[in-house]
């Protein structure tokens, strides 16, 4: 397929379902748009795969810069001024003045009054792997998570007793953001890659803000105003680049800066890029946007603040790695990175809301990804990509399944979900295969955790930030499975009815996070290894190689120093999965003894925890978590941990300056 067809169905045709979705209020006809857009983009997707192994692994396309750079320069003044617009709406006076800090930089920048008009390459797409496993991520995971909401989003519509359908518009909001996001990953023009950065930055506020109520919109604001300074930041970054080369094409920027360009004003610049990708992917001191926007409904969390729009920002860090490599800066981000994964594990551990949870998790995984950004070598870097790949699948997961038993059972409390195999037996198996996903070997997100183990061994505080978080991880997963899978004596099931959209949603992103892990051999040698020789790094003496069925770290000769076979593994897991419920099956009734529970069980309790107590009332036994408030507490570390967080950023550009 033609790479301008690809290139102009990719950004153009979720745009366009966008203005059907909301033109076109019918139900049914929405359901439809959201199905073939999202089949196209499963096209699309393909299709890129094949041009760009045809092509040897990189894709330019030429377009008419100076048209279409004139477009977007309208809409960044449009949709500047519909951000102050909401700033003067909302009586939010930081939003105005970030939004004024953005707006009046980037007029005199795109008008010409800084360095005149400023020079717009004729290549303004330039796709590498690391943009197509985003593109990936974007046009598969995306529209599976919205084929999700068109079932979700009924049933949440009918919980908050709306007289009037918000759909058309919320979907319209969804596919907006698509294509932002693919323009995004593909662009060589970082001024081009700023507007759709702040598309997704006004994207996410309408999101978040989506029910209306006072909570959603002050967590919208936060969210705005947090993604705004790091607006802020990119454009700065922006205009201190061109001041030194003259030039907006990301891949002439790294080349220039890595063959001794990283002097004068260009540190500073680079910095201010990393500190824009901290404030989309909520980094500490962060991080508070994310949780916040845990109040949107769970298709926006799965999509926006999970798979994808959070890994733009990681996407910046990690695309301009190569530009600022073995640099004080670098390792400086590989300790804010770490930091971010110490204390988002740690404070995972006290919580017990279900989606703060995930919040957390997902904030500690992205700083490990940024800290293997920071780290800068072959296995650091192949281990960034991977876990990009296998949090955004599991992630997206874990937030649709969260979604889903809320709206069964009423709550995200993770000590309500206890007997949950017996009510939502489907869901049950899903979600737990997606937290052993994060957990345990030979799934992808623990063999990319010992990869930056591995890359990590020369940077003591950072081996150390990882391997602590690394234990803090198993122990809040371990609590959540472990209440999940507790299970009455009794035999009794309740029927799970689930709309297709969901079940199907839920099942393609189950396959997927198995499919990602098993294929990991040749998901590394096809799509990652080629990008990490292709940045020409420095570490001759260490790699990773795909083969065996895993993935293996290779020292000095080629000589294998460790690793995992995925496969094998995978076959043994498969028999054990295949054997346990055959021997609980060959368990008799009679060799099932109920717990005493100071008086008589409770017949039809299906969780197994009620009993008559004295007078004849129905008590309940109360079997909770150990959470460690005290030591683990949100409460005692987010102060601390910000006010650290914020000093070694502080520190990051004390040092380039």
């Amino acid at each position: 397929m033609n790479e301008y067809l690809l290139l102009t169905v990719a950004i153009l045709l979720p745009a366009f379902s966008a203005l059907l979705c909301y033109a076109l209020r019918n139900k049914a006809v929405r359901s439809f748009i959201v199905v073939l857009t999202s089949l196209a983009m499963f096209g699309v997707a393909g299709g890129f795969v094949n041009l760009l192994l045809a092509s040897g692994g990189t894709l330019k396309i030429g377009v008419d810069a100076h048209i279409i750079g004139w477009v977007i320069k309208v809409l960044d003044l449009l949709l500047m001024g519909y951000i102050l617009y909401i700033g003067f709406t909302l009586r939010k006076y930081l939003v105005v003045v970030l939004t004024f800090l953005q707006l009046i930089p980037l007029i005199l920048f795109e008008g010409g009054l800084l360095f005149g008009t400023p020079h717009e390459s004729e290549i303004a797409f330039v796709i590498d792997y690391l943009s197509l496993i985003m593109i990936l991520l974007v046009s598969i995971i995306g529209p599976i998570i919205t084929i999700f909401a068109t079932g979700y989003m009924e049933e949440h519509e009918h919980h908050l007793g709306l007289k009037k359908s918000k759909q058309p518009r919320f979907f319209m909001i969804l596919f907006i953001f698509l294509a932002a996001m693919n323009a995004l990953v593909m662009t060589d023009n970082i001024s081009w890659m700023y507007f759709f950065w702040e598309v997704t930055t006004l994207c996410s506020f309408l999101l978040i803000s989506h029910d209306g109520n006072s909570e959603s919109v002050k967590n919208a604001l936060r969210a705005l105003w947090i993604n705004l300074s790091g607006g802020v930041a990119f454009i700065s970054a922006i205009i201190a680049i061109y001041s030194v080369y003259g030039s907006l094409s990301i891949t002439e920027i790294i080349e220039k800066t890595k063959t001794g360009g990283f002097v004068g004003i260009i540190p500073l610049a680079i910095g201010l890029l990393c500190f824009a990708g901290f404030t989309k992917s909520a980094q500490f001191p962060f991080q508070s946007w994310l949780l916040g926007a845990m109040v949107a409904p769970t298709p926006v969390s799965a999509l926006l603040h999970s798979s994808t729009m959070v890994k733009a920002g990681v996407y910046l860090v990690v695309r301009f790695a190569p530009a600022y490599a073995n640099t004080m800066l670098a390792n400086i981000v590989a300790v804010v990175g770490a930091f971010t994964f110490l204390a988002g594990s740690a404070i995972a551990i006290s919580q017990s809301n279900g989606k703060r949870v995930l919040a957390y998790s997902t904030i500690a995984n992205l700083g490990l990804i940024i800290c293997c950004a920071g780290i800068g070598s072959k296995v650091a870097i192949g281990a960034a990509i991977l876990l990009m790949i296998f949090h955004a699948v599991s992630k997206g997961l874990l937030f649709l399944c969260v979604g889903t038993i809320e709206q069964e059972i009423g709550s995200r409390d993770i000590e309500d979900m206890q007997g949950l195999a017996k009510r939502m037996p489907f869901t049950t198996f899903v979600i737990v295969v997606g937290m052993i996903s994060m957990l345990l070997p030979p799934f992808g997100v623990l063999i990319t955790k010992w990869l930056a183990i591995e890359a990590s061994v020369n940077s003591p505080l950072v081996l150390l930030c990882i391997v602590l978080g690394s234990a803090f991880t198993v122990v809040f997963w371990s609590k959540w499975i472990g209440i999940i899978l507790t299970m009455s004596y009794k035999n009794s099931y309740k029927a799970e009815k689930l709309d297709f959209s969901v079940r199907s949603a839920l099942s393609l992103l189950l396959v997927g996070a198995l499919a990602a892990s098993v294929l990991i051999m040749p998901l590394y040698n096809i799509f990652i290894a080629p990008h990490i020789n292709s940045l020409n790094l420095a570490d001759k003496a260490a790699g990773l190689a795909g083969s065996n069925g895993g993935v293996w770290l290779q020292g000095v000769g080629n000589i294998t120093t460790g690793g995992f076979a995925a496969i094998p593994v995978f076959l043994l897991l498969f028999a054990l999965m295949l054997l346990i419920p055959y021997f609980m099956r060959k368990t008799k009734a009679e060799r099932i003894k109920p717990p005493y529970l100071c008086g008589e069980n409770v017949d039809n309790d299906v969780r197994g925890l009620q009993f008559i107590s004295p007078a004849d009332k129905v008590d309940v036994v109360v079997v909770r978590n150990y959470y460690l408030t005290g030591m683990f507490g949100e409460g005692n570390l987010t102060l601390w941990c910000n006010a650290l967080a914020g000093a070694i950023i502080l520190v990051m550009f004390g040092v380039v300056i």
